[in-house]
């Protein structure tokens, strides 16, 4: 453990320079927020594949394999499509808007779109609930990989996280995390092929391991869980690929990414980059998820990794590190699920204080300058922090896939219809926006605590039909976005807007 905790040190240092490097170019609340609009392709590729997957995938992906099977992976088969989509949709829109408008914010874009300040205020608030979601899902992440390696209760692991984030995003923003994500996101994709080789040399090939597995879980599970849809139903698989593919146009860590590409004219390459990054990740959850899997059935686990998973299979990760992973690649992948996680929550917390900062007081008519943003966003990031990790204690048992998951139904349903289908016609109307971001938000949030506290209504009429929340939420947000849309008075866009979308 020494080895690991020497690379990993190491690694966080180098980590930790980049974000003060980001610190010293950071001026402006155009620095902080949107780098600058200073990247150029791979590194806006390498930040919107680390954006997307990051802890969840990483730390949560595994875990969920472990639990349920090949149908996890209907969650990392979107990646072959998502990016594409967020590209070929939003991409040349959303930089057009920054220079044409002055956008550095997803609400921001609806603003202009739909000249509604209310339909701006209700996104920047369905923005706040998402991202802080998903902030303390990737907290819950970052918890799980200090905990075992520098022998920490999981409690104070996730407040060190969250003071480490704390310190990188309030110095460097957006610049610190995009920078970060160069580094990580290449380290990441190498580390990821490495561990997924290693991971069919321990288990003898991915023949031996589902054979074993096939013929050893109880109750005839087995083959079930080798199979296409392993434990999930069809039904709940096929949900989380529709939800992790269309949803990606509402996801406002994805989408904030386009605000910063120094030239348009190269975006075409950029889903390429991002979407092979996104496949190659998928190789370590199924690899690992596997193996670990094989494993525990065949006996060959200690029995204190059969403890760890016993107390969550998010440790799956941590299992095969530690024990069947050299070192030295076990530092590196620990420090780059690290360091991925860091850049990832650093670009939610910026988000979400130019949410606080920016749009919320926008849409009350009040306008900061752009010091008074830099300072105000500093310090409604300590307030996100101090939040995230309430919620990291309070909902972590959940694990940590299917918290992201949430996170990005949230998102999804409140907004990709707004600015998805928005941003790609011209019909779409600011009611349309509005009573789509509300039924979205307040449906997927509304439907999780139900499931929480396994309310009758749920348990007997959705939850038996097998159907994510997120994907009925998001494909309830979007026909109340196209129906009011249809019945309420179309709008006259001005030419600037008109231009955009026929871009």
């Amino acid at each position: 453990m020494s080895t690991i905790r020497i690379v990993m040190g190491l690694y966080m240092l180098v980590v930790l320079y980049i974000g003060y490097l980001a610190m010293k170019q950071t001026e402006s609340s155009e620095d902080f927020f949107i780098a600058g609009k200073k990247l150029g392709l791979y590194a806006l590729a390498m930040a919107s594949f680390s954006a997307a997957i990051s802890g969840w995938v990483f730390v949560g992906g595994p875990g969920l394999y472990y639990n349920i099977g090949q149908g996890s992976l209907w969650m990392t088969f979107p990646t072959s499509v998502s990016f594409l989509m967020a590209w070929i949709i939003l991409g040349k829109r959303m930089r057009l808007l920054t220079d044409a408008k002055g956008c550095m914010t997803v609400s921001d874009t609806i603003y202009e779109r739909y000249n509604s300040k209310v339909v701006s205020g209700i996104s920047a608030a369905a923005l706040l609930v998402g991202l802080v979601l998903y902030l303390a899902n990737q907290i819950t992440s970052f918890a799980f990989i200090l905990s075992p390696i520098f022998n920490i209760k999981h409690e104070w692991a996730v407040i060190i996280g969250m003071l480490i984030v704390l310190v990188y995003s309030a110095a460097g923003g957006m610049l610190a995390g995009v920078y970060t994500d160069v580094f990580q996101g290449t380290i990441m994709i190498i580390a990821s092929i490495l561990i997924f080789f290693a991971s069919l040399n321990v288990g003898g090939g991915t023949v031996n391991m589902t054979t074993t597995i096939a013929n050893t879980m109880a109750d005839g599970t087995g083959a079930n869980f080798v199979g296409p849809w392993g434990l999930a139903s069809p039904i709940t698989a096929m949900s989380w690929f529709f939800l992790l593919s269309i949803g990606i146009v509402g996801q406002p860590h994805i989408v904030h990414k386009f605000f910063m590409v120094r030239d348009t004219n190269k975006l075409k390459w950029g889903p390429t980059f991002a979407a092979i990054g996104g496949m190659v990740a998928g190789l370590l959850w199924f690899g690992v998820g596997l193996v670990v899997k094989y494993l525990s059935l065949s006996g060959q686990l200690s029995a204190e990794s059969m403890e760890l998973l016993a107390n969550s299979a998010d440790n799956t990760i941590v299992v095969f590190l530690n024990n069947y992973t050299p070192k030295i690649i076990a530092g590196l992948v620990y420090a780059g699920i690290a360091s991925a996680i860091m850049s990832t929550a650093d670009s939610f917390i910026n988000i979400a204080s130019a949410a606080i900062v920016r749009d919320l007081p926008f849409a009350f008519g009040k306008e900061l300058d752009s010091k008074e943003e830099l300072v105000y966003g500093r310090i409604a990031v300590v307030i996100l922090s101090i939040i995230a990790v309430i919620l990291a204690l309070t909902l972590g048992s959940q694990g940590i896939a299917l918290l992201g998951a949430f996170g990005w139904g949230t998102f999804a349903a409140a907004l990709a219809p707004a600015v998805g289908i928005g941003f790609n016609w011209k019909r779409g109307t600011k009611e349309g926006a509005l009573w789509s971001i509300i039924v979205g938000l307040v449906l997927n949030v509304g439907l999780e605590v139900a499931k929480t506290l396994q309310l009758p209504f749920y348990v007997n009429n959705i939850a038996s039909k097998g159907i994510y929340n997120g994907t009925l939420s998001l494909a309830v947000s979007i026909i109340v976005y196209i129906g009011v849309s249809y019945m309420t008075k179309e709008q006259q866009l001005d030419r600037e807007m008109e231009a955009l979308l026929d871009a």
